[in-house]
C-alpha cells in the first residue's frame, strides 16, 4: 500500500504483558486504557513457559497476555507508550523486581514490531532510549516469524490472535478510506 512520499497509515498499537495471574493485569489493563484509550482485543492467557529468563524475577506459572487499543495512532507514538509502560512496570515492582514485564508493539498489514530498551544489531533505533525490533510478518493468513524473533512468537501459538488483530485493523483503515 503505497500513500505517497512521507505519508505512512496509521497503525495498530497492542500490549503484551507477562504476569502471574495474580491480578495485576486486570489493574494494569484499566490504568493504561485511562492513558491511551479504549480497548478492542484482549487475548486469552498464554502459559509462558518457552524460558525460564523471568523466573527468578517474577517466579513460576506466568503467562503472556495481550490486549489491543481501539484507536490507531502515528508509528511512533510507540515510544510513548512505552516510556508510559516503564513507569507501570516500577510502580508495579516490589524489592526492585518486576511482577509485571510490560511489552508495547504495533500493528500494520504487514508486520508487528515489538519496542525494547534492550539495543541489538537486528533492531532499530527509534529515539529516547527506544528500539524497535520487526518480531513477525503479517500476511493475510499467514505469519512468518524471523531468525531473531522470540522462541514463543515464532512457535505460532499467538497467530490466531494477531492474524485477528490484523483483521481488525484491516477493517478499521477500510473505515477511514485508507485503503478500498
Amino acid at each position: 500500500m503505497y500513500l505517497g512520499k512521507g505519508k505512512f497509515p496509521p497503525v495498530k498499537n497492542f500490549i503484551s504483558v507477562i504476569h502471574s495471574k495474580d491480578g495485576l493485569f486486570e489493574d494494569f489493563k484499566e490504568k493504561i486504557s485511562k492513558d491511551f484509550g479504549e480497548i478492542d482485543t484482549e487475548s486469552e492467557p498464554f502459559p509462558f513457559d518457552f524460558t525460564d529468563y523471568y523466573k527468578p524475577e517474577m517466579g513460576e506459572n506466568l503467562y503472556r497476555q495481550f490486549f489491543s487499543f481501539k484507536n490507531l495512532t502515528e508509528g511512533d507514538f510507540i515510544v510513548e507508550i512505552k516510556k508510559k509502560c516503564l513507569e507501570y512496570e516500577e510502580k508495579y515492582s516490589e524489592e526492585g523486581k518486576r511482577r509485571l514485564n510490560i511489552d508495547p508493539g504495533y500493528i500494520d498489514l504487514y508486520k508487528l514490531v515489538l519496542v525494547s530498551e534492550k539495543y541489538m544489531g537486528h533492531k532499530i533505533y527509534l529515539r529516547e532510549g527506544i528500539c524497535a525490533d520487526m518480531v513477525l510478518l503479517l500476511g493475510k493468513n499467514k505469519i512468518t516469524p524471523f531468525v531473531w524473533t522470540f522462541p514463543d512468537f515464532k512457535s505460532g501459538i499467538y497467530d490466531k490472535y494477531f492474524l485477528n488483530l490484523r483483521n481488525i485493523y484491516k477493517n478499521q483503515l477500510k473505515e477511514m478510506k485508507i485503503i478500498p
